[in-house]
């Protein structure tokens, strides 16, 4: 699944995802595959998978789109 970064904090260590099919999805730092490799900037296009917790869905294995 693609989407565009809403946002995302740092500091924080979590953030949001504009999809088209879902709305805005979760991502935390755990879900984002090779964490620390890229920052993640409001407007980036990314790919992930999407897990459904108890909260709602979360982006899991998150890395930047080609």
């Amino acid at each position: 699944m693609d989407g565009q970064i809403k946002s995302y904090s740092e500091k924080k260590g979590y953030g949001f995802i504009d999809t088209e099919e879902h709305g805005v999805v979760f991502v935390h730092k755990s879900g984002i595959k090779d964490f620390g490799h890229f920052g993640l900037q409001k407007g980036d296009l990314v790919s992930f998978e999407l897990k459904d917790t108890a909260k709602g869905k979360q982006a899991i294995n998150l890395y930047p789109a080609k």
